[in-house]
């Protein structure tokens, strides 16, 4: 089978750019079906910071669906989100404001208990995932980041966190403690998400290397990506970033279960020219080391400390880390013994007060 994904330099006018890259690849909304725009809304960070997904691509999409008929709303579930929090990250971020002008309306995923899906996955036999997302088609907007956990994130992992409202998320990184268990997490989520995916729109604008996805440095490459397929879009955006998509764990685990395109030749890539920027990579080697130490992994991965200066005791670490490792006593301590070195904490936290400590060892090239 044959995959495509379509490439488009995005400069100034980026609904044009978006409009050039759906239409490349021959989507158009479906007649009929309700839309939910699912943007990467991990936190309170800007797109410019190289975190969240752009308004300007969210807003291109609900005015490219309106004017063919259509509706969409947009919604999220940010890291350690609760009733409220989801809306407090889409204003922060100008999403809202991008939201009100096109006329949609915002979807609150914590407002309703989670939906339980049976997984027929090889970790997940079961997860909750946001009740909203099974009244619409899904039309998926990540952001091109690096990620200390898993490397790189994208489309499929927008998808498999994304849609598991609050503190659900932590079921898949207490399971997930190994690169390679965490992709068959991911992917075990994404297999039940996968049929009510019309669309996939990655904002390559502005980019995140190094510690991502919210602790790394901005990096513009302008340029928007678009597939029907998430691990098509996966392969062809982590390629130019510099890597083997199949270095990848949660590329290399989707393929294996035919989830996609199983190579990059299987994929037309359209559009603009395609270049590659090497992305400076996390300074964990968790990842790189999985396939080679297995269960071993996490006892050599980089440890977390916290600067004290920074942090402001909000608590948001404390609460979203699934080994409850982490306590307030005016700013945020860890207990060593119980930490699963997950990085969830150095992900939620808005005001840089998450350090991930160097390792010695750097497999990396």
């Amino acid at each position: 089978m044959r995959y495509s994904v379509s490439v488009v330099d995005a400069k100034d006018d980026i609904r044009s750019a978006v409009a050039k890259a759906i239409d490349l690849i021959g989507w158009s909304p479906p007649k009929g079906e309700r839309l939910l725009i699912k943007p990467n809304m991990i936190n309170a960070k800007t797109s410019e910071e190289g975190v969240t997904t752009d308004p300007r691509v969210v807003l291109a999409l609900i005015e490219i669906v309106r004017a063919a008929g259509g509706m969409a709303d947009v919604g999220d579930s940010p890291g350690n989100a609760y009733p409220g929090k989801a809306r407090e990250v889409f204003s922060a971020t100008g999403m809202l404001d991008a939201i009100r002008e096109g006329g949609s309306e915002f979807v609150e995923f914590e407002g309703l208990p989670p939906k339980i899906v049976k997984v027929n996955g090889e970790l997940i036999k079961s997860i909750g995932l946001a009740r909203p997302i099974f009244d619409y088609r899904l039309i998926n907007v990540p952001k091109l980041k690096t990620h200390v956990q898993t490397i790189m994130t994208g489309a499929l992992k927008n998808l498999a966190l994304g849609c598991i409202p609050g503190s659900g998320k932590g079921v898949i990184h207490s399971v997930g403690r190994t690169p390679d268990r965490m992709a068959k997490a991911m992917v075990d989520v994404y297999s039940a998400i996968r049929p009510l995916v019309s669309l996939n729109v990655m904002d390559a604008v502005v980019c995140m290397e190094g510690n991502g996805p919210t602790g790394g440095s901005p990096l513009r490459l302008g340029k928007v990506l678009a597939s029907t397929d998430a691990l098509a879009l996966d392969m062809v955006s982590f390629a130019m970033a510099g890597l083997d998509p199949k270095d990848i764990p949660h590329v290399l685990e989707a393929s294996r279960r035919s989830l996609g395109p199983e190579n990059l030749e299987d994929i037309d890539i359209l559009g603009d020219a395609f270049s590659v920027a090497k992305f400076e990579l996390p300074s964990t080697f968790l990842s790189r080391v999985a396939s080679l130490a297995g269960s071993l992994a996490p006892t050599i991965s980089p440890s977390v400390s916290f600067i004290s200066s920074k942090c402001i005791g909000c608590g948001n670490c404390a609460k979203a880390c699934p080994a409850s490792a982490i306590t307030i006593e005016g700013h945020a301590k860890r207990d060593k013994s119980k930490c699963i070195k997950c990085y969830v904490c150095h992900e939620v936290c808005e005001h840089g007060a998450v350090k991930i400590n160097r390792s010695l060892t750097r497999l990396w090239p």
